[in-house]
């Protein structure tokens, strides 16, 4: 809904397409994506890689926070339909293979529910530069070891002392992105600085120890993608 998380890419010179309900109920609807949706819309980027898919899955029938009502949620269709968007993800995933891709949710049962992968990040922004508690996971492909920017927790658990409610503006206060994790993130993950990294995820069923040593032969990545194309 911000575009925080992927601001650092934008302003790094990719290209960038953000998708959210909220901000265009047609083109930001994830339950609408296929084969025909991107290719219609985009003409499915003319060929091009897609080099990372990032999601933020909207947390509300999933996060512990909200546990007392995870009964009346199970009942009534809407963890059914939380869930459903998490595996629209994951086959858009799947459809373009992009060398990073990652899904970000508070500490609670998305990764039960929706049948993910053990997760590969936990973090609090205060371990980014933001003085608060709210710890998060974040499952995928990527590079978790993330640059920190240490401070103290002054804050606390913010959230619900300052964004509570059920009204829509505070829970998008409560599930804004951080600037601190989302550069964080991408200094660990852009494919100049982590090239290697890159073409490991590109073509996840080879050996990386196989690429690095191409890397280190002084194969590049359109070289090495050549080989593996032939």
């Amino acid at each position: 809904h911000t575009g925080n998380w992927s601001q650092p890419w934008e302003d790094a010179g990719y290209q960038v397409l953000r998708f959210d309900i909220q901000n265009d109920p047609d083109m930001g609807d994830v339950l609408a994506f296929g084969v025909d949706f991107f290719v219609d819309w985009f003409g499915d980027f003319d060929g091009m890689d897609v080099f990372a898919i990032l999601a933020a899955c909207p947390c509300t029938e999933f996060a512990v926070s909200g546990a007392r009502h995870f009964a009346a949620k199970d009942a009534d269709g809407r963890t059914a339909a939380a869930v459903e968007l998490v595996h629209q993800t994951l086959r858009t995933v799947e459809y373009y293979r992009p060398s990073i891709w990652a899904i970000e949710n508070p500490v609670g049962r998305i990764g039960k529910l929706a049948g993910l992968p053990p997760w590969r990040l936990s973090f609090d922004p205060c371990q980014l530069g933001h003085p608060y508690t709210k710890k998060t996971l974040v499952w995928g492909r990527f590079n978790a070891d993330l640059p920190i920017a240490p401070v103290e927790p002054v804050e606390g658990s913010k959230m619900h002392r300052r964004y509570g409610g059920s009204g829509i503006g505070t829970k998008n206060a409560r599930s804004e992105t951080t600037d601190g994790f989302a550069y964080g993130f991408f200094m660990a993950n852009n494919a100049i600085d982590q090239a290697l990294l890159a073409i490991a995820g590109k073509y996840d069923r080879l050996d990386s120890r196989l690429l690095r040593e191409a890397r280190g032969a002084g194969s590049d990545s359109e070289q090495s993608s050549a080989l593996v194309w032939d």
